[in-house]
């Protein structure tokens, strides 16, 4: 993933074309030949209320794409939806499935069109070919088919705004058709013709069954409403109103299939319907000569319906190939699919691919093309489904999320949305429903997805990790109208626009996403690395190489206690060296303490300087090796004041895992006066050699494992992350954040193994490495502060805020993040923190600030520092922030109210 992006699209769609859109797409044909069918299944009243409780039934599932869409407005629609609550492989399985819904519909409608000529003017079938399931294809059928195909692909291909105004302009006549019949039938009709035919069943029980049946099948006339979804990014309305549109589609469609019905049985009695549907099944434009007493007026309705053909068409043609569209650019289809024209910004490739498949669809004949319509609307289904349980899915885990319009009661309607979905993909499966999928459709569904595993299965091996990527549209209304009202009214404008209680007002900017310049980049690690178990008694060995006396740094206690300081002096003695002890070097280590340490080497004639211990040890022996070489205050050289390129060599042997001091030209030191936390850099601070024995690490507390571990896996991450990356870095950090992922928490709790602590080793050296090149970021450029004025444990320091530093930077750089949150175990890159906050939960870091005593008020001298000391690392970060940026970061650290971002601070 990458960064916001500007979309492609030009937004021509307002809010009565997207109205258009959806109304036109549901109410189709099938309210011209199927009125009679509803009428007899369960009465007028029966079959009114059916389809009052199936388009409920549809409401439920509408909310949630009310939601949704305004809350994530790209192109794609359920992609984009089931991608961020399930991850590449939910994202492809829901979107698959909505393609073969749509495709399924624009090829049947191309065989619908001359079918209905045949129904207006019998004679017009000329020129006999084949017979296809029983139905006789003929030329002049087949000519109609493929013209009006290719007409209305040609219409798309000229760009989204003419497509909708010819949805306007048919969808206006269907209604005036449809309202022409509901008047008339008012003025004609009488209530004597509904008598006997109010409801179905000689009981109670049966009348309710049958309105039951004629509910359960309803459903499938509503669906449509989903491709507002699929052209967002084409809408030129405020968001919310999005939903609204939406919503009033299902209203509007609903209502006019159940005036619909009134009509049809308000004036035609039940022996009249009865006649017409055995007749020529046209029961409502037999009902419009009645109501009209003119035959005239029926061939009008009929042309009506003619409209209905077209505007659920033109309709599924834009959503089938926005859906394509949008799989392509994620790399699950192939990126030419993803490429608009550059005139009309219409997706060439996906138009003309559907426009194909309509102009060849009718050659298999109208049966067949009923049996690929039959699974389209199980695939429908079946995505309306996963798109319900991504609502609920995203309402857990991403709470924080701007959503413009916001269901209510979300467990209740996600729950109805899950159920009425569910169910209606279960009928196609039981037999009897009247909606049983026969076993040739079965075949059909299971090649659809045999050939959605082939583009799985070879886009993910030509693409890599390219595959499941998803850029986000950048949108000024999600980014900017809370900013904005932030800036101008305080806090109580963001706490308006989130729900939340009233935050400081900050300002995240957002900008379309760079292109990125060619690699150019530097690499140098002259690191001698001597890794393996019993590795410490080469120590004398190896630094005998470099001098004859050594200054042996170590802490005051723990590597006397664990033998490991008496390993290494006998080591050393053993290969002629005369040793000198200073174990003063402490957590944090201080600046007086590497100048004391360099007092003492150089009173002792130490012309080398070994060190047994962890990052604070290592940090403390580069200062002392530095120190005793150079005239002056180690303070001065830290901050620039002066330089030098010379130290004492080294010799570092970690017994943490964590720092990965070892690797690289780093040392952190505090200085006493003031608490600042700051790094010397130099290349002569890295070690001659680094003896790097895992099992020095087991004597380590689990605690003190649980914070050099989680340092470890912090060094990776933002390295891999950072401004300065190199491809050599990435291909460092991509090995190593999985060895500290998968086997910290194991140590952590006890399930100890020699593998697990060599991987754990080898993944906390090579962060070291990476930092010494790549540098580290925001959450490293915030801690030190905190362990500078409170002496907290690096580690623990970085538990507590780096969740908060992934929520900021996770929308900066969302293909590195989102490859992170996979590597722990999540989907998307807003899945990073959620993860890192699970990981430390299972290694017992799940702290905050106010945990290890930072308090409100210590907030803004944090910031102060972190801006004056840390600007580097800071300006390394994939977000830019300001001080009140990162003050508030604090703040929210410091609560630890979930560790996530507000909306209202819009980050």
């Amino acid at each position: 993933m990458g960064s916001k992006q500007e979309s492609e699209f030009n937004k021509v769609f307002s809010a009565w074309d997207i109205l258009v859109i959806a109304f036109g797409a549901m109410i189709g044909w099938g309210w011209v030949v199927s009125s009679g069918d509803w009428i007899q299944s369960g009465g007028v009243f029966g079959a009114m209320l059916g389809f009052v409780i199936g388009g409920i039934m549809i409401f439920f599932i509408g909310l949630t794409y009310a939601e949704l869409t305004p809350a994530m407005p790209e192109c794609g629609g359920e992609h984009v939806f089931s991608y961020r609550a399930m991850g590449p492989t939910g994202s492809f399985v829901c979107t698959w499935a909505i393609i073969l819904g749509y495709v399924s519909v624009v090829c049947f409608e191309a065989c619908a069109m001359p079918t209905i000529i045949t129904y207006l003017y019998p004679p017009f079938l000329k020129g006999y070919l084949y017979t296809v399931a029983g139905f006789d294809v003929y030329a002049s059928w087949l000519c109609v088919a493929i013209i009006t195909a290719a007409v209305i692909t040609l219409i798309n291909l000229l760009g989204a705004k003419t497509a909708a105004v010819l949805q306007t302009v048919l969808t206006v006549i269907i209604g005036g058709a449809g309202i022409l019949l509901i008047v008339a039938s008012l003025f004609s009709g009488s209530p004597a013709n509904l008598a006997g035919q109010e409801f179905v069943g000689n009981s109670g029980g049966e009348a309710f069954s049958n309105i039951i049946k004629v509910a359960m099948m309803s459903p499938f006339f509503f669906i449509g409403f989903d491709v507002i979804p699929q052209a967002a990014e084409e809408i030129n309305v405020p968001l919310k109103k999005i939903a609204k549109m939406l919503l009033l589609s299902i209203v509007l469609a609903v209502g006019f299939y159940v005036l619909v019905i009134f009509a049809v049985g308000y004036v035609m009695n039940a022996q009249t319907i009865a006649a017409s549907n055995s007749g020529n099944g046209l029961v409502t434009a037999d009902a419009m000569a009645l109501a009209f007493h003119s035959s005239v007026m029926a061939k009008v309705l009929i042309v009506g319906g003619l409209c209905g053909i077209i505007t659920s068409w033109n309709s599924f043609l834009i959503g089938g190939s926005r859906a394509m569209y949008s799989m392509a650019k994620s790399y699950m289809l192939p990126p030419v699919f993803g490429t608009l024209s550059k005139k009309y910004k219409s997706p060439i490739a996906a138009l003309l691919l559907i426009g194909v498949l309509s102009m060849l669809a009718p050659f298999l004949g109208r049966k067949m093309l009923v049996w690929v319509v039959d699974a389209g609307n199980f695939a429908c289904c079946l995505a309306y489904c996963m798109v319900a349980i991504s609502f609920v899915i995203l309402r857990k885990k991403e709470p924080e999320m701007k959503r413009p319009y916001k269901v209510k009661y979300y467990k209740f309607v996600g729950f109805m949305a899950i159920a009425m979905s569910g169910m209606m993909c279960v009928m196609y499966m039981i037999p009897g429903s009247g909606a049983t999928l026969a076993p040739v459709e079965w075949s059909l569904i299971l090649g659809w997805a045999g050939i959605g595993v082939v583009f799985y299965a070879v886009c993910k091996y030509r693409y890599k990790e390219k595959f499941g990527t998803l850029k986000e549209i950048w949108n000024a209304e999600l980014d900017g109208s809370a900013q904005k009202a932030a800036q101008e009214e305080g806090g109580e404008a963001a706490a308006a626009v989130s729900g939340e209680k009233p935050l400081v007002a900050l300002s995240f900017e957002r900008k379309a996403e760079e292109i990125r310049p060619e690699l150019s980049f530097n690499y140098y690690l002259p690191v001698h690395i001597v890794f393996g178990r019993g590795k410490i008694a080469e120590a004398g060995n190896l630094a005998c190489q470099y001098g004859r006396k050594a200054l042996i740094v170590t802490g005051r206690s723990s590597a006397k206690k664990s033998g490991l300081y008496d390993k290494v002096n006998n080591s050393l003695l053993r290969a002629g060296m005369e040793t000198v002890l200073f174990d003063k070097a402490e957590p944090n280590p201080l600046t007086t303490t590497a100048m004391e340490g360099a007092g003492l080497a150089r009173k002792q004639g130490c012309d080398v300087v070994v060190a047994v211990g962890g990052g604070s040890i290592m940090d403390a022996a580069k200062g002392i090796a530095f120190a005793a070489v150079n005239e002056g205050d180690i303070r001065d050289y830290i901050y620039g004041k002066k330089s030098s390129d010379s130290a004492l060599p080294l010799v570092l042997i970690p017994t943490t895992c964590g720092t990965g001091s070892e690797g690289n030209g780093f040392a952190v030191f505090t200085n006493p006066d003031n608490g600042d936390k700051k790094s010397l850099r130099c290349p002569a601070i890295v070690a001659k050699a680094s003896l790097v024995d895992p099992d020095c690490m087991k004597t380590m507390p689990k605690r003190t494992l649980a914070a050099v571990g989680f340092d470890a896996l912090c060094h990776c991450m933002e390295a891999y992350t950072a401004h300065n990356a190199t491809p050599f870095t990435d291909a460092l950090c991509l090995y190593a954040i999985p060895l500290i992922a998968d086997n910290l928490p194991d140590l952590v709790n006890g399930r100890e193994s020699d593998e697990a602590w060599e991987k754990l080793s080898i993944a906390s050296t090579i962060g070291g490495m990476v930092i010494g090149t790549a540098g580290v970021t925001l959450a490293h450029a915030m801690e030190h502060p905190v362990s500078g004025l409170k002496n907290v444990t690096h580690g623990l320091g970085l538990a507590a805020i780096t969740p908060v530093t992934l929520e900021v930077n996770c929308r900066e750089s969302r293909y590195k993040y989102g490859r992170l949150a996979r590597i722990l175990g999540g989907y998307t890159a807003e899945d990073c923190a959620w993860k890192v906050r699970t990981l430390l939960k299972a290694i017992g870091l799940d702290v905050t600030l106010a945990d290890l005593g930072i308090e409100e008020k210590d907030t803004d001298w944090l910031a102060d520092n972190c801006i004056r000391v840390s600007a580097a690392n800071l300006k390394n970060n994939p977000a830019a922030l300001s001080r009140d940026e990162i003050a508030e970061l604090y703040r929210l650290a410091l609560r630890g109210e979930d560790l996530e971002i507000p909306r209202a601070v819009s980050l």
